[in-house]
């Protein structure tokens, strides 16, 4: 029971994290390939002859979504950190 809970945080914490991981892969595939990239819309990133503008926008766009993914992530360590203190403190009794 205590490993499924330590899994269950650990991808909650990890989907929570997920909105992040896009806007830094979106700008630095953007940056790497001279690609604009801003809140203000999709620009087309032709890279080897494969548009990636809409894929950019979207990823960078996400960032939004961390506003609340964020602080439930918080919370998910905050549990996760009394919920390691508890079986230590569990085990040494």
């Amino acid at each position: 029971m205590s490993k499924a809970l330590y899994v269950c945080l650990g991808l909650g914490i990890a989907l929570c994290l997920s909105p992040l991981v896009g806007v830094i892969w979106s700008s630095w595939f953007a940056a790497r390939h001279g690609c604009r990239l801003d809140e203000a819309g999709a620009y087309a990133c032709v890279v080897n002859g494969q548009d990636w503008g809409g894929l950019l926008g979207a990823a960078f766009l996400s960032g939004w979504l961390m506003l609340v993914t964020l602080p439930i992530g918080g919370i998910l360590v905050v549990a996760l950190v009394v919920k390691i203190a508890f079986d230590l403190w569990r085990r040494s009794r």
